[in-house]
């Protein structure tokens, strides 16, 4: 999830073997794709208007990715980072502080794609799946690895489920971040920032060593 501001690093399709990765192309080509989903409704961000827009060729395009699902999964994350850890005195606290510094990045550009990308999933089967294989479900290890250290320290239970234990702090952020409304007013955001920690905190203590 929410995933302080961080430089931003374009990612791209998997490399084919053999085949060298002509990173221009891939960022032109990802940069344009993400000019017309935030310009457009997304049924209108075609592969003739992502290749006029780009002035990359039709041909040169499929090469590098196959189909209009896996570039469009690949343009909705080219703005994403992963979640740096940010250490602290216990699991959770790191974990705490790591959502909240990638929480402010879900705002603007990143804010609006991340919608899209929720928005598409839920009417294509395939964006979806490519989204979370390639891109969605890297960004869940280094969360996993800290859960996987608090479980090894004794501070939480060795049978805690980590994919499961994800899942609830990911829709917790995404609820708050994505779903519910938010003032921008000091109050609001601090509001909301202790609505999070409360609800990870409950989910925590429920996982704890006991």
């Amino acid at each position: 999830m929410p995933d302080a501001a961080v430089a931003v690093e374009p990612v791209v399709a998997e490399r084919r073997p053999g085949r060298p990765r002509d990173t221009a192309l891939e960022t032109t080509v990802l940069s344009a794709t993400v000019e017309l989903l935030l310009e457009r409704d997304t049924r209108d961000v075609t592969i003739s208007a992502i290749t006029e827009r780009s002035g990359v060729s039709r041909a040169a395009l499929y090469r590098r990715w196959s189909s209009r699902e896996e570039l469009l999964a690949a343009a909705l994350d080219s703005v994403r980072s992963s979640i740096g850890l940010k250490r602290g005195s216990t699991t959770l606290e790191t974990i705490l502080a790591s959502y909240e510094e990638a929480a402010i990045d879900v705002d603007g550009t990143v804010g609006a794609l991340v919608k899209k990308r929720i928005a598409m999933g839920l009417e294509n089967d395939d964006l979806r799946a490519l989204s979370w294989n390639r891109h969605v479900s890297r960004r869940r290890e280094p969360i996993a690895e800290e859960i996987r250290r608090g479980i090894s320290s004794g501070e939480l239970a060795p049978d805690v489920d980590v994919e499961a234990m994800i899942d609830l702090i990911n829709g917790l952020y995404y609820y708050q971040f994505v779903v519910r409304p938010r003032g921008t007013d000091a109050p609001s955001v601090e509001a909301s920032r202790n609505r999070v920690r409360n609800a990870v905190t409950l989910v925590w203590e429920g996982a704890l060593l006991r």
